[in-house]
């Protein structure tokens, strides 16, 4: 199984993109997420040809056995994306594009956040200029309009959650639970009472 890939770009696509690696060209499928990431990567051009380093999601199976390369640029996304498709009916093309929210309609989305609740917190929060690996370390926490603010960002940015929607959740899960103080504890109000309404319907 491919785990990661490092190699020159040859070619990029609408969607995917051509990878040389020792001679070999992999045809690798990038999320909108990867995508963004690589904006200033350059094809094979001269001496401006970009190196990259991926790390890979490897998917075959026995309906489907031409394999699929899906590329990201960081184990984090990764992780969220494998996250992804324990989903009932998203599937790794599915999930690859629900990485921006856009990508998928609404039923499927409001699916993704019945099933996964509140254990995508931490992908969520997370930081690019932060390293995976990086120490651990106790910020202070947010005052309430920051909470409000930054978890407001999170459900719309990263999301897909309308602006006027996520003001409502967040309002509606601070009236419920006015003693919250980090957004680990706002996101799982929100999450725990969207699970509890689809449960009722």
């Amino acid at each position: 199984m491919i785990a990661t890939l490092h190699g020159r770009l040859r070619r990029r696509l609408e969607d995917r993109i051509i990878l040389e690696v020792g001679g070999v060209g992999y045809e690798v499928f990038l999320p909108p997420i990867a995508l963004r990431a690589l904006e200033g990567a350059h094809a094979e051009d001269g001496d401006k040809t970009s190196e990259l380093a991926l790390v890979i999601y490897y998917h075959a199976t026995r309906d489907q056995p031409r394999p699929v390369l899906i590329g990201f640029t960081s184990d984090l996304d990764k992780e969220f994306f494998e996250r992804l498709i324990t989903v009932k009916d998203i599937g790794p093309m599915v999930a690859a594009r629900a990485l921006a929210a856009p990508g998928i309609g609404p039923q499927k989305a409001k699916n993704i956040v019945a099933q996964l609740q509140a254990k995508v917190a931490k992908f969520a929060l997370a930081r690019e200029d932060v390293p995976a690996d990086a120490p651990a370390t106790s910020p202070a926490p947010p005052d309430a309009e920051g909470l409000r603010e930054l978890v407001w960002e999170v459900l719309t940015k990263q999301l897909g959650h309308r602006p006027s929607e996520a003001s409502q959740l967040i309002t509606d899960a601070l009236r419920r639970r006015p003693t919250v103080t980090t957004p680990e504890e706002l996101f799982d109000e929100i999450y725990r009472s969207q699970a509890a309404a689809k449960a009722r319907t």
